[in-house]
């Protein structure tokens, strides 16, 4: 009997979803042509003087579509927390027993070392533009945050110790998250709305900037708990 009712609640299940996709064809051929692309033209045209940014993108994720990420920021924010749960709670790598050992310099090859060396500087540089510069060409806070952590994880694959305090890289995203809350929070609901091309643009740098240093932390905590964690396990 319990076999029987399964599969009719399979053959519900694959009726629901044959359904839900019909709806949604029908819907997408017979209106798609007629609304065309009322948001898209709206964005396009107005988000200039709207928001001050000169990049489409960044006037919509810091200012039309800022609920959506904080709530991108809240999510990088959660998996941060569950990979510090995953690889023993909130302690430091370097106070658990089965630790990778220490690796020095004279371990690794030396032309990836000098030519680390030389493309280190740059790479960071490039996310601190890619950052800072968002609201004007492509990029923003979460590419720029991105590529300062591929700064912090190709340290690692050349010099691969431990000397990295992740207790305050987990602190300090915590409090940048408030503070990206409370930023947009005080500009709009004190009545600090950005009304000038300085505020617009003061406002997206600090935003850009807020979001780029919390990315940074988040994936170089995530990815230090994990190589400790992997590495542990191994051992």
């Amino acid at each position: 009997m319990s076999s029987r009712a399964n599969s009719m609640m399979f053959y519900i299940r694959v009726l629901l979803t044959l359904a839900g996709i019909a709806v949604v064809v029908y819907h997408f051929v017979n209106f798609n042509e007629d609304l065309g692309a009322p948001l898209m033209e709206f964005f396009t045209d107005n988000f200039y003087a709207e928001t001050g940014a000169k990049n489409a993108v960044a006037g919509i994720y810091l200012n039309y579509r800022m609920f959506d990420t904080l709530f991108e920021a809240l999510m990088l924010l959660v998996s941060v927390m569950e990979v510090i749960n995953v690889s023993w709670s909130n302690k430091h790598p370097a106070a658990k027993p089965g630790r990778p050992k220490m690796i020095t310099l004279k371990s690794n090859s030396e032309i990836i070392i000098r030519m680390m060396g030389i493309v280190y500087p740059f790479v960071v540089l490039i996310g601190l533009y890619v950052i800072l510069n968002g609201h004007v060409s492509p990029g923003g806070g979460f590419q720029g945050g991105t590529i300062l952590a591929t700064a912090l994880i190709t340290r690692y694959l050349v010099y691969p110790n431990f000397d990295i305090d992740l207790d305050l890289m987990e602190t300090f995203e915590k409090i940048l998250f408030i503070f990206i809350i409370l930023v947009p929070v005080t500009y709009i609901f004190i009545g600090l709305v950005p009304k000038s091309n300085f505020t617009n643009e003061t406002y997206m740098i600090i935003m850009n900037t807020l979001i780029g240093l919390k990315v940074f932390c988040g994936l170089s905590v995530i990815f230090y708990r994990f190589v400790f964690f992997e590495g542990a396990s191994n051992d």
